[in-house]
């Protein structure tokens, strides 16, 4: 077989390509995993062939200070230096391009809600400083700056809230809207002077979840240059209620927004997948308390849609792409190229 039919096979497309995901919320458990896990993920990840991840540090679901936000970004910083063989915190586009070259996984450092800085937008500057290159305005609930997906009445973007995505804009923090409430979702969009993106969700016209997003959004994110990075959780991209989703369900969500923005605005955030350690499972249990039925009762092992949850399915979701009929560069940008050119566009 010639070099250039391997190219265009399932494995030679996905080997060749820059693959990126928007999110996944936290590479270390300090609890012993079960099932053969390892604690620290990266040779998963590095077998899957994804060349960097948007690893979030701080989440409101449990809203945290800067205090504790600073320690987290300590503590991530101190992984990539104990394993500098296997990993590279990213700052720029050229370090992703790095990471691949060196068979090293890029840690894009992220955020899910900005409760951690209050109504003080200097504290953007410090996480700038420190590696977040991208920040999730709201978790599910309200904060400072505006309200999320979880609210009852989703009163809009707050004075504090422009004066952060100006910020943002200012320090080069790409602006994400996942979990966030529609209307400040659109105004954060509309305010915005460069690309904003969702990082993790479904399209509501193919499945209610709250947590799923509108046309209208996904028009107003295509229209900054944004991009949507589709999730397969299976409560998000589920046909059928209970009905464990496959892969090419989820492909129903990356071929809807392809069809109404194009493909320039696709991508791909799983949110956290095969991690199965004691301590997820109690996180997992507390969260549910929190957000009663927010995983709509599947297991852990069904938690993601079937053939794209774990990471060794990153493949299979590259070969399902290609049989779907997406062409080999329109596959490479859903992988990453999409996420690449906003992060081009917006980081300093």
């Amino acid at each position: 077989m010639s070099s250039s039919t391997v190219a265009t096979t399932p494995d030679g497309v996905h080997a060749n390509s820059i693959v990126i995901d928007g999110l996944f919320c936290k590479l270390y458990s300090p609890i012993p995993p079960q099932g053969g896990i390892d604690d620290l993920m990266f040779d998963h990840i590095l077998a899957s062939g994804v060349t960097a991840f948007c690893n979030s540090i701080v989440a409101d679901a449990y809203p945290q200070s800067m205090q504790e936000a600073m320690m987290n970004l300590y503590h991530e910083h101190g992984i990539a230096e104990a394993f500098p063989e296997k990993s590279l915190v990213v700052r720029s586009v050229d370090d992703i391009h790095e990471a691949k070259r060196s068979g090293r996984v890029g840690i894009v450092m992220s955020t899910q809600g900005l409760a951690c800085i209050g109504e003080d937008t200097r504290n953007l500057w410090v996480l700038s400083n420190l590696g977040i290159k991208i920040a999730q305005i709201t978790y599910n609930e309200r904060n400072a700056i505006g309200c999320g997906c979880m609210e009852p009445n989703d009163t809009g973007l707050t004075r504090v809230g422009q004066k952060v995505v100006e910020e943002m804009n200012r320090l080069g923090m790409v602006v994400d809207l996942s979990h966030v409430g529609q209307r400040t979702a659109l105004e954060a969009a509309k305010h915005s002077k460069a690309p904003v993106i969702v990082s993790h969700a479904g399209v509501k016209k193919l499945n209610p979840h709250k947590r799923n997003v509108t046309d209208e959004l996904i028009d107003t994110v295509a229209a900054t240059g944004g991009v949507i990075g589709l999730c397969p959780h299976s409560i998000m991209v589920e046909k059928e209620r209970r009905q464990w989703p496959t892969v090419d369900d989820y492909i129903d969500h990356i071929q809807y927004v392809v069809e109404r923005v194009g493909i320039d605005h696709a991508a791909i955030g799983t949110d956290n997948f095969q991690y199965d350690t004691h301590y997820v499972r109690v996180s997992r249990a507390n969260f549910e308390r929190t957000f009663p039925g927010f995983f709509g009762g599947y297991p852990e092992d069904q938690k993601h849609a079937k053939g794209f949850s774990k990471w060794s399915d990153w493949p299979n979701l590259t070969a399902s792409l290609l049989r779907r009929g997406f062409s080999v560069e329109d596959t490479q940008k859903v992988l990453g190229g999409n996420f690449m050119r906003v992060f081009g566009a917006v980081w300093r």
